[in-house]
């Protein structure tokens, strides 16, 4: 029987969200593509976060080759260098290579070089096509799959079982909608998912929820934003989670929303009653200018004079707030730590990951920044390693590295403490009512420590390097150049 293998690449020493207990889910998206692989094919899935596909030098597979026709692997940006040396070891033993994913999507050309097909945009619509080319012999060279119609997935359920037998996984995702009608600056999820909102049938995500009731310690919404952009939608997702109250699917789960959500005590109440322990929302900055320049329009139509007001309404469901913010806009400066963190200790916000704002692949920020000369990590593919939230990969505008990090350390040593993690807890359990979502905060808080002690650490490494302060220098000298190109041309 030919066996097909599925990687999840995860490059070596990487930190990140995986480390976050709640994050490292099994990867749904390839158990999709077991499941609607042919039964004549024998298919094993490897998760990098839990065992190695190659060798930490990328040199040799660690798999049994017998009788392995086909790798298949997904990647996005900073994953991609490690899947290119999956992918180059492979092929060294004669294994034909697919690849997918959000890098793929984004830079076919570059992942051409490396595999023998390569998949744009999503795989489920064409992954049974892509088997049957390569069991004629007739594997084209790319493939575009577009966008899954949300009906595929009433019939469509991803191999869960095998995934937790094999990686005893406490926690997975599931899909309730796709797409964002949304152009943040910094955000590529219209690129790969599309700006149409699409929306699963409420009855088709209530059965996939009951056949999976208590396998999992808790679940995601994988979603960008389960509540939507519209009254339509609004109305769609009350009524879902209404549906799992009324079916007696109670649940520990968390997803991803906007803050407007917090004007809806109706479906916040049905939220809460489904077993959720919290949402997380990107709050991003509190800087109105920067929000401006982010493009993040929910945020400005609520306006930061609300925002405490939100988190007040949400937390009095006894729901836990997740906030997210970045460091690094243009508009920050020495006194936006401060500023932040006697927010986020006023707003009582139970949980924040803080970040550095990253220009993700093909997005209108990392298309600004490349026009305005100010990437210097941009070495690809082995640079690819470095866009995450948790590498600078730019010129800052108003504060030099220093500044930069003394910022990020009194982020750190204000609200990643474990005395002030303690406290977030404390107040979680007193005031949520809710002892899963205190212990949900607790565990997340102290996960976060970790990811952003090494996200310090990367600051530190790149101060010592020196790489930033000679990609400023060349920054300046590109700029005092082009000043004096304007000057001539008005002379």
């Amino acid at each position: 029987m030919k066996k097909l293998i599925l990687i999840n690449p995860h490059p070596i020493g990487n930190v990140g969200e995986e480390n976050v207990s709640v994050l490292n889910q099994m990867p749904v998206n390839l158990g999709y593509l077991k499941a609607l692989t042919p039964d004549n094919w024998e298919v094993d899935i490897i998760d990098e976060t839990q065992e190695l596909a190659v060798d930490e030098k990328g040199e040799n597979v660690c798999f049994d080759k017998t009788n392995v026709a086909l790798v298949g692997i997904t990647s996005v940006s900073y994953q991609a260098n490690r899947a290119y040396q999956i992918a180059t070891a492979c092929k060294r033993n004669g294994i034909p290579v697919i690849m997918g994913g959000v890098h793929a999507t984004s830079y076919p050309e570059e992942a051409a070089k490396y595999v023998d097909s390569v998949i744009i945009r999503e795989a489920v619509p064409i992954w049974e096509q892509i088997i049957s080319d390569f069991e004629k012999n007739e594997l084209k060279p790319t493939y575009d799959g577009g966008l899954t119609p949300m009906e595929t997935y009433k019939e469509l359920l991803p191999d869960r079982k095998f995934l937790t037998d094999k990686y005893k996984y406490r926690y997975s995702g599931i899909i309730t909608t796709a797409g964002c009608p949304f152009s943040c600056e910094f955000c590529s999820v219209p690129q790969f998912q599309g700006r149409k909102y699409r929306e699963r049938p409420i009855e088709d995500v209530l059965n996939e929820l009951e056949a999976i009731k208590g396998q999992y310690r808790g679940l995601i919404l994988t979603d960008e934003n389960f509540y939507g952009h519209s009254k339509k939608s609004y109305e769609r997702v009350r009524n879902l989670f209404k549906g799992m109250v009324d079916r007696g699917i109670y649940q520990n789960w968390f997803g991803f929303t906007s803050l407007n959500i917090f004007e809806d005590d109706e479906t916040l109440d049905y939220i809460a009653k489904s077993g959720c322990v919290g949402v997380l929302i990107g709050i991003e900055s509190i800087n109105e200018d920067a929000l401006k320049s982010m493009n993040k329009g929910v945020n400005l139509r609520i306006t930061i004079d609300k925002y405490k007001e939100a988190i007040k309404n949400i937390r009095k469901h006894g729901l836990a707030v997740w906030g997210t913010m970045v460091f690094g806009n243009d508009n920050d400066t020495p006194d936006t730590f401060k500023d932040v963190v006697d927010f986020i200790l006023d707003a009582k916000i139970d949980i924040m990951t803080c970040g550095i704002l990253c220009p993700f692949i093909n997005t209108p920020l990392q298309q600004r920044l490349n026009g305005e000369n100010r990437l210097f990590r941009t070495n690809f593919p082995e640079d690819w390693i470095y866009y995450t939230s948790h590498h600078l990969t730019y010129i800052l505008s108003k504060l030099s590295l220093q500044e930069f990090i003394d910022g990020i350390e009194y982020i750190y040593n204000n609200i990643y403490s474990t005395e002030v993690i303690r406290k977030k807890f404390r107040a979680a359990k007193d005031e949520l009512n809710n002892l899963n979502a205190a212990m949900f905060t607790f565990r997340v808080n102290l996960d976060w420590q970790e990811v952003y002690k090494h996200l310090l650490e990367n600051l530190r490494e790149l101060q010592a390097s020196g790489d930033y302060e000679r990609a400023l220098e060349r920054y300046e000298s590109l700029k005092n150049q082009k000043n004096l190109e304007m000057a001539d041309t008005k002379t």
